[in-house]
């Protein structure tokens, strides 16, 4: 099935370009001649993009570094020239045969930014902590950006001036030499494709974690020593609801393609059910259908593969069935947690309504 690409151009053979150029080495070449001195403006300051790291602020910021090159700079993949981008993308950093990398679904691209913008503003911003601190929760925001892939192009870019100017609001330099910029794919890739599991997310962050923590350099001076402070460190109890259901619903992505191509294995080759799977798991990711509604079958296809007499004995995939339903049941926790609250919210709004009914004064009696 083809890739859904509103950004390239089928004519000339390459992405949408206010250049004119139509060869993509030559496109990659003018990108970064362009967008590297403007990342650079950005992180020192001489371009400031105030904001709060939520979906505004990040396409203020990929605007400013590739405005001179594409049109729509500053739009998320859901807002091509000729519609939206759902892509994958392969990364042989463990597996020579390469392993697809799945990104978050256009449709809640902005809900999704703005999900971890308001995270980090509860935890003032990764202020008060210690370099490796610093460097451990800058790597899992690092890992939540790279995964919503906001843009059609320039993410990486993007993330790493994001991470930069977190890093100065913080009091600390984030600039990677050359030896370890060259590796930040590689560490990238491993955080997307898990290879501990996706039951493990602190594991699978370590590398990228490490080498941030190479990058990160204290910024000298009275005040960034105040924001480093550690009176100023909010840290976290839990992720926000928001921030879980995007992690179950990542976990759902990952795991029931695996779980899919498991289930077309029991069947001899036949798609139907394996099909019917990933239907269910798109439904519930792009809000077609509720995981309380779809819950069930897909528990029982994940409970089919791990009790199968052959399948059983494969670990990893007896760790994706679990992770799939777990997953399931974390989203559909989420969803009677949020139906309560409405309610609430709801009972609360009538009341007040009532009070203020019953508050107006009335005319005189004639």
């Amino acid at each position: 099935m083809a890739i859904q690409d509103g950004f390239y151009d089928p004519t000339h053979q390459v992405i949408y370009n206010q250049l004119g150029i139509t060869n993509q080495d030559e496109l990659r070449e003018a990108e970064g001649a362009l967008s590297i001195p403007a990342m650079l403006r950005v992180v020192l300051g001489v371009v400031d993009i105030p904001g709060q790291f939520d979906a505004a602020h990040i396409k203020q910021i990929h605007r400013e570094l590739f405005k001179d090159v594409y049109d729509w700079a500053g739009q998320t993949r859901a807002h091509g020239p000729n519609g939206p981008f759902q892509g994958q993308k392969p990364t042989y950093v463990l597996n020579p045969k390469g392993d697809l990398m799945r990104y978050g679904p256009y449709e809640q691209l902005d809900q999704r930014l703005d999900a971890i913008g308001a995270q980090l503003q509860l935890e003032n911003n990764l202020r008060g902590l210690s370099p490796a601190q610093f460097a451990q929760r800058a790597a899992y925001y690092f890992d939540q950006y790279n995964h919503t892939h906001a843009f059609r192009e320039g993410n990486g870019r993007t993330i790493q001036t994001v991470m930069a100017v977190l890093g100065r609001q913080a009091g600390y330099e984030v600039e990677l030499v050359p030896a370890a910029a060259a590796q930040l794919n590689n560490v990238r890739d491993l955080a997307i494709i898990r290879p501990y599991g996706p039951l493990q997310p602190e594991k699978n962050l370590e590398a990228l974690a490490l080498l941030l923590s190479t990058a990160i350099k204290p910024i000298p001076g009275a005040e960034a020593e105040k924001l480093r402070d550690p009176s100023q460190a909010r840290p976290l109890a839990a992720p926000t609801p928001d921030m879980q259901r995007m992690e179950a619903q990542r976990i759902l992505q990952a795991s029931a393609y695996v779980i899919g191509g498991a289930l077309r294995d029991i069947d001899r080759g036949d798609t139907t059910r394996g099909n019917q799977l990933l239907q269910q798991m798109s439904q519930v990711l792009n809000g077609q259908a509720t995981a309380t509604e779809q819950g069930g079958s897909i528990q029982q296809a994940a409970l089919e593969v791990s009790k199968h007499p052959v399948l059983k004995q494969e670990a990893p995939l007896v760790l994706h069935a679990v992770a799939l339903a777990q997953s399931v049941q974390q989203l559909v926790k989420l969803e009677q947690s949020a139906q309560i609250q409405s309610q609430d919210e709801a009972k609360v709004t009538a009341t007040i309504k009532q009070k203020s009914s019953a508050l107006k004064p009335r005319g005189p009696k004639l």
